[in-house]
């Protein structure tokens, strides 16, 4: 099974690090095929409830083909 990084990058300098599984993937790009993107994108995904909010959420990883892919999302 293919792990998925997700790295939050915090206002505050601090970094959030966890794996998801290819499920998460999926997830994403439902939101956005529905049309979120930015902070609604990550609210829905992840969390709304931030000490420090994030500057930005990176995802990487390899798809189900295997082929590598990198998401940033500003926190906008």
């Amino acid at each position: 099974m293919n792990k998925i990084k997700v790295s939050i990058r915090l206002v505050d300098g601090g970094l959030q690090e966890f794996d998801e599984t290819p499920v998460f993937l999926k997830k994403l790009r439902l939101l956005q095929s529905q049309g979120f993107t930015g902070k609604q994108l990550v609210h829905h995904l992840i969390t709304d409830d931030w000490g420090a909010p994030p500057t930005v959420v990176e995802i990487s990883g390899k798809d189900s083909d295997g082929k590598h892919f990198e998401i940033r999302i500003p926190y906008a």
